[in-house]
């Protein structure tokens, strides 16, 4: 028999971790080939060997999900939402949009939850903070989006960077080649109540916005594109300028950004594509879960964040805008 040339130490660390022996197996079978850095791969999420790891590890979906929300440290404050200790545990910086691990745990929360992050009638009466601690995993689960969201926005900012591209677009074609398409961003192009518009501009029935009160958002902001990796996980919302509208961009500083970035930036996507889709599962993960585990900051921005009604008009400027017409006011251009 071979002699295996992992650290005991390092092996115990693993089990410690939370994972099983077929995961431990994976570990072994890298180390005893003697493949470089396993000790350091080990704790970058998403790396080859963490992925196969995940993959192959026998621990039910639900605790594979949660392992690695449990790697990052990651536990809910008293406002019920996620927040992380310090840990040895980081994403992988070479993992691009669309890399394999963003669907290997999109599919395991997919199958650990068939019917979606379902509450009962009863509770969704509750307050939401004690409605979340009383779901805590299902928060967990849902708001680690914003940790994944995070880890690609930074991705593509770091490779517009380093290619000396004009815009994150730019980025965002490179990277994804011809693997990208266009979706609907009715709700993320809002409108600020009280700010761009004003109660006459709502819709009374529907709280969403009168073809009048869009024009007043997009004269002031611009209207918003979305763009979705293929394997629609990975989601980017784009001004007419080409850049990215997200709360980890360094714009973010600015109250007026970050407000309208958490408002109506980017999401991650563990569901599948929907017209491709029989078992729903983008309502049910990514849809629905929104109204009952965002965090406190969205929750409350929500009240005041108003949607566009889905109309023939709004379908026009959409369809206009990824044609690459804009409609931002010059006077607020700058």
């Amino acid at each position: 028999m071979k002699k295996s040339n992992f650290t005991p130490t390092m092996f115990e660390k693993l089990q410690q971790h939370g994972w099983d022996k077929a995961a431990l197996r994976v570990y072994i079978m890298n180390k005893n080939e003697n493949k470089l850095n396993v000790d350091q791969m080990v704790f970058l999420v998403g790396s080859e060997i963490y992925t196969e790891m995940f993959d192959k590890s026998q621990l039910s979906d639900e605790e594979k999900v949660l392992l690695v929300i449990d790697h990052f440290g990651g536990y809910l404050n008293e406002s019920g939402d996620l927040h992380f200790e310090s840990s040895e545990y980081k994403f992988y910086d070479q993992m691009p949009p669309g890399a394999p691990f963003f669907d290997s745990y999109s599919k395991a929360v997919q199958r650990a939850y068939p019917n979606g992050l379902v509450i009962t009638q009863i509770d969704k009466k509750l307050p939401k903070i004690i409605l979340k601690k009383k779901y805590a995993n299902e928060t967990k689960i849902h708001q680690f989006r914003n940790r994944l969201d995070k880890c690609i926005i930074e991705y593509v900012e770091r490779y517009k960077r380093r290619n000396s591209l004009k815009n994150d677009e730019a980025a965002i074609k490179m990277i994804l080649k011809n693997n990208w398409f266009y979706a609907d961003p009715q709700y993320h192009n809002r409108a600020h109540l009280d700010v761009e518009i004003s109660t006459v501009d709502l819709q009374k029935r529907s709280r969403t916005l009168t073809n009048k009160g869009l024009v007043k958002k997009i004269r002031k902001r611009g209207f918003y594109r979305k763009m979705l990796s293929g394997d629609y996980h990975s989601e980017f919302i784009l001004d007419e300028q080409g850049q990215l509208l997200s709360q980890w961009k360094a714009e973010s500083d600015e109250k007026d950004y970050l407000e309208c970035a958490i408002a109506n930036g980017e999401s991650f996507n563990y569901g599948e594509r929907p017209r491709f889709d029989p078992y729903h599962t983008h309502d049910k993960l990514d849809g629905t879960p929104p109204r009952y585990f965002d965090t406190q900051k969205r929750n409350q921005l929500k009240r005041y964040w108003i949607s566009p009604n889905d109309n023939r008009f709004y379908q026009l400027i959409r369809r206009l805008s990824e044609k690459g017409f804009k409609y931002k006011g010059k006077k607020n251009k700058n």
